[in-house]
């Protein structure tokens, strides 16, 4: 008797347990119980997915990285972000449309890449430059033009900030301060490289794989994963493959760019698309204290869209239009001035110097931009002319009445009038490196992998977003792109994420 009333009140207790398990489990926040969506790459475009997925849809992320820090590429963009229709621009009187940012897309795409995904870049670079100054407080107060654009149309802010540095900054505070409050929501995993996918026989994905700090094999469970793992412009063994004319050029890339997301991806049956077309961008800095140094420090395009020009280094004679296209500016130099070293001469005014002082000050910290006198120009650089024939050509490109010689459409911050051998100017010497590779895995408008020969989806849960992804530049690059494509690419991602999660 007693043995049966212990085991009635043992079969009670556990019943009453199990409702009040069931019910503090329906009060809790649902997001903790799911899988995550796992954001591969922590550049711009993981960052603008995570934040998308987390802020508008309260959907937990994993954000993984094999750097031991966050920014990626991103972090070291300097010229800026582009838009066309901006409140930016409409408060400067700068008349642009989607539809003439389109067409210097196209125009600089050259026939390759997929023109629906450059419509919808460009179609979608208002609301990308509204969410950023409305979710994360970035100012984007101000406008260059750079090469191939019709207007200026490449934001950045008026702080002191460089704006790859200022954007990624915000962006992953937001995420720092999201994972403080609620590990659940999101979780950020530095020196973390991802090695493969796991799908079931259905081709659903399972699970991502990965090798932690300590060499440990670990798997992720997820659905979803988001592959934002950059280009491959550091891997002289990819460049060899798809693009060997370029393997002897230096490189703007870090050392995390070797196309892992591209290999995977590759592996599980993705298309590949432009792999060959590689951008090498006109101006690395050479580092007077260490020439022969495979990294450079890019020199912004915009040094050039606010006014910097570009000297032959032995004549001291501008010899292109420096607001052309990178690739067409880097056949210039490459053809046009001397071979044994393959350099020119970036040589800005004082007012250059006014309107971007932040990044040339760090320039010049580091010894790669110097300020000098047109003598002492001369005689540094050991140029073929005279001061007097330099301040003439200097001169020939500050008269804004005169058609240019080179027909660059936009002459600003030129030198002054009065200017004499006396005069300083700004001047870095620069070369082409490789920086940006345009092709990458096939996505469609909704940032999902396409699968090889055919243009189905690879899988439901397999995403892209920015340099890993190939299609949105087709043959070259617009400078201010770059990041305009990781926001663009990365949100949509977030959004058809959300629909199926």
């Amino acid at each position: 008797m007693i043995r049966s009333v212990r085991r009635v009140f043992i079969y009670v207790s556990i019943f009453v347990l199990i409702i009040v398990l069931k019910r503090t489990l329906s009060g809790t926040d649902q997001t903790s119980m799911k899988q995550p969506v796992v954001v591969i790459g922590s550049g711009l475009a993981g960052l603008t997915t995570s934040n998308r997925l987390i802020s508008k849809y309260r959907i937990p992320v994993v954000l993984l990285d094999k750097a031991a820090s966050i920014g990626g590429n991103s972090i070291k963009a300097s010229s800026g972000i582009n838009g066309a229709h901006t409140d930016t621009q409409q408060n400067l009187k700068v008349m642009d449309t989607p539809e003439l940012f389109l067409k210097d897309t196209l125009h600089s795409a050259k026939g390759r890449g997929v023109p629906s995904l450059m419509d919808k870049l460009t179609k979608e670079s208002k609301s990308a430059i509204r969410w950023l100054q409305t979710e994360f407080d970035l100012k984007l107060d101000l406008l260059a033009q750079l090469g191939g654009h019709s207007v200026p149309r490449t934001h950045r802010s008026s702080g002191k900030l460089p704006p790859g540095f200022e954007i990624v900054q915000a962006l992953s505070k937001k995420l720092k301060d999201i994972s403080s409050k609620d590990s659940n929501l999101v979780q950020i995993m530095l020196n973390s490289e991802v090695v493969d996918i796991e799908l079931d026989n259905q081709g659903h994905v399972t699970g991502v794989v990965y090798m932690d700090e300590n060499g440990n094999r670990k798997i992720m469970k997820s659905h979803h994963v988001v592959f934002c793992s950059g280009g491959f412009g550091y891997s002289k063994e990819m460049l060899k493959e798809y693009s060997p004319n370029l393997i002897h050029l230096p490189t703007t890339n870090g050392k995390q760019t070797t196309g892992d997301g591209q290999k995977i991806l590759s592996k599980l049956g993705a298309e590949l698309i432009d792999m060959d077309q590689v951008q090498v961008h006109p101006t690395g800095f050479i580092d007077p204290n260490d020439r022969e140094n495979n990294w450079k420090f890019l020199a912004a395009e915009a040094l050039r869209g606010l006014g910097g020009i570009l000297l032959h280094p032995t004549t001291g004679r501008r010899f292109t239009n420096e607001l052309n296209t990178r690739d067409t500016v880097t056949m210039e130099i490459q053809s046009k001035c001397p071979k044994n070293d393959n350099r020119a001469l970036l040589v800005m005014s004082d007012k250059v110097y006014e309107n971007y002082t932040n990044n040339i000050n760090f320039y010049m910290s580091k010894n790669l931009i110097k300020k000098v006198s047109i003598n002492d120009l001369i005689r540094q650089y050991d140029l073929q002319t005279t001061a007097s024939e330099l301040v003439t050509e200097l001169k020939s490109y500050s008269d804004v009445n005169t058609k240019d010689t080179f027909d660059r459409p936009l002459i600003i911050n030129a030198f002054d009038k009065d200017i004499s051998t006396e005069s300083t100017v700004y001047v870095g010497e620069v070369t082409p490196v490789v920086h940006f590779t345009m092709g990458g895995v096939k996505i469609n408008e909704k940032s999902q992998v396409i699968k090889k020969n055919s243009e189905s989806v690879l899988s439901n849960g397999i995403f892209a977003a920015g340099e890993v992804s190939g299609g949105v530049h087709g043959a070259n690059r617009l400078g201010g792109s770059s990041l305009l494509e990781c926001v663009v690419f990365g949100k949509t991602a977030a959004d058809n994420i959300a629909k199926l999660y």
